[in-house]
């Protein structure tokens, strides 16, 4: 009996080392959805988040770099502020393992920008070698999406929060919205919003400005995440168009 219980101990401690446990707070669970499935502006923000708070989290920071090593080449101005902000999240954190990655993006990056921010958060990583540096498809960020919109959350393993990673009754439907969609094309497909919010843009002061987007709506969907608008139209308080979604599984559904 004996040697039986060492037998199962010394398989269950085999598999244990084998499939290891994601460990996320709520906090880095709530930036891999928006990295996962959000746009640029929500990359942007969420590697702000990291920046500033300095998380260290390997999942998150491995999600975030997969993300990046994807991307660096986008050239809009949303993307290049958002990838800038994304090498200095990963470069904040001091991890070794990531060194590759910035030094990838240091050099082959298009946007002088982007190439800037990288070799700076470079520069800033400790000496030495990581002896598992972060490679490239270790995160399936196109499985993590389609956790999203079967209503789950990107990560798959260890169960963070039941609330947040049960599945739910079906497709997120603000994964369907699109950026320049009008606000009646996006309300016919997420439905109606839980809560909205509005405010007006600095260009609104400017009386020689004669564009859009002097006006920015909001609607929070709770438990989905929020679709911003922006006015097209100077003299037109109905053009609202989708400017970006934010897809945030712990969206409380109010400002």
């Amino acid at each position: 009996m004996t040697r039986k219980i060492i037998i199962f101990i010394s398989i269950f401690a085999m598999l244990m080392i084998a499939i290891p446990a994601i460990a996320v707070s709520p906090e880095g669970e709530s930036y891999i959805n928006q990295i996962v499935g959000g746009g640029s502006a929500s990359l942007r923000r969420a590697a702000q988040g990291i920046y500033n708070e300095e998380k260290t989290e390997q999942y998150v920071l491995d999600v975030l770099s997969e993300k990046l090593l994807r991307s660096y080449n986008k050239d809009s101005k949303t993307d290049v502020d958002a990838l800038s902000w994304t090498c200095k999240a990963i470069g904040r954190s001091g991890d070794i393992r990531y060194k590759n990655v910035l030094k990838t993006v240091s050099t082959k990056a298009k946007n002088a920008k982007v190439r800037k921010y990288a070799s700076q958060s470079l520069k800033k990583m400790p000496g030495g070698e990581a002896k598992k540096p972060y490679e490239k498809g270790s995160i399936d960020l196109n499985k993590m999406r389609e956790r999203l919109e079967n209503g789950q959350s990107a990560i798959t393993g260890k169960a963070i929060s039941k609330s947040k990673t049960k599945k739910g009754k079906g497709k997120n439907p603000l994964l369907s919205i699109q950026k320049g969609m009008s606000l009646q094309e996006a309300e016919s497909i997420a439905g109606s919003p839980t809560s909205t919010t509005a405010h007006v843009t600095g260009k609104s002061f400017n009386p020689y400005y004669r564009g859009g987007d002097n006006a920015r709506l909001t609607h929070f969907y709770k438990g989905k995440g929020r679709i911003l608008y922006s006015q097209g139209s100077r003299y037109g308080s109905r053009h609202w168009r989708v400017m970006e979604v934010q897809i945030d599984l712990g969206e409380p559904g109010y400002p």
